[in-house]
């Protein structure tokens, strides 16, 4: 049986550390067979290593958010240039725009956005888009550089996320598309071409339906995939090898 994939989890944040070998126990037993760990704390990163050097399920990707932009120091950079290179890092990410939580720093936000663009084409490695109240900035910026990427758990429009198609990159579902009132995000993932498309928990948040409320961990990837199907009427084994398809091309194709 092919199983789902998590496209984006924090499995080494600090809501796991008292239960961590549960939670990979439960990515085992419900066959999630691929989980991109995203480490935005530096300090995460020698966990994930571990993880995915003893299991080749897990993926890393390393990346500076943007809510985190203010508090940077020469250290972070020089630590993350560091990480960005290990043959474990797939990906740089999340990175990104949020101006939801701050937006008197619009240009710095930007500055680091692009910096890490920069170096993700410079390593030859795909991006993971964080965007947050940010979509029409975010896409004037990715428009300029030819690099391949996700926005991960989109909360744009249908028209922006064809538009951000054009420019190569998929669009990644988290749970809030199983959430009753998510109508322009059903619209999303309902419509959007199946060879663009990917799903994620981005736990511990994004808890989808029927577990909302609760730490979001991988094992729940699944409801949002099976959601999906039915938005789109499609046979879940065919939509599990699209995703693997997609996820493979995205992430392991260099």
């Amino acid at each position: 049986m092919l199983g789902w994939l998590d496209s984006h989890a924090h499995i080494c944040s600090k809501e796991f550390d008292e239960d961590l070998d549960i939670v990979i126990n439960n990515i085992k037993e419900n066959n999630i067979t691929k989980v991109m760990i995203i480490c935005s704390d530096l300090n995460e990163c020698e966990k994930a290593f571990d993880l995915a050097k003893n299991d080749k399920r897990f993926d890393v990707a390393v990346g500076l958010h943007p809510i985190d932009q203010k508090d940077l120091t020469k250290e972070d950079y020089d630590r993350f240039y560091m990480y960005a290179k290990n043959k474990y890092v797939k990906a740089i990410g999340e990175i990104g725009l949020d101006y939801h939580w701050h937006n008197d720093n619009k240009e710095e936000q930007k500055e680091l956005f692009i910096k890490q663009i920069e170096l993700a084409k410079q390593l030859d490695k795909p991006i993971i888009v964080h965007s947050r109240d940010a979509m029409q900035d975010t896409f004037e910026i990715l428009k300029k550089y030819k690099i391949k990427g996700v926005l991960h758990s989109y909360s744009g429009s249908y028209e922006m996320a064809k538009e951000f198609i054009k420019l190569g990159y998929y669009i990644s579902i988290a749970g809030p598309v199983t959430f009753k009132n998510a109508r322009i995000l059903k619209e999303v993932a309902s419509k959007i071409d199946l060879d663009k498309l990917l799903i994620e928990t981005d736990c511990p948040y994004m808890t989808p339906v029927p577990y909302r409320g609760k730490r979001n961990e991988p094992m729940y990837v699944k409801h949002t995939g099976k959601y999906i199907c039915e938005l789109r009427n499609i046979d879940e084994i065919i939509f599990q090898k699209q995703i693997h398809n997609n996820y493979e091309t995205l992430f392991n194709s260099n």
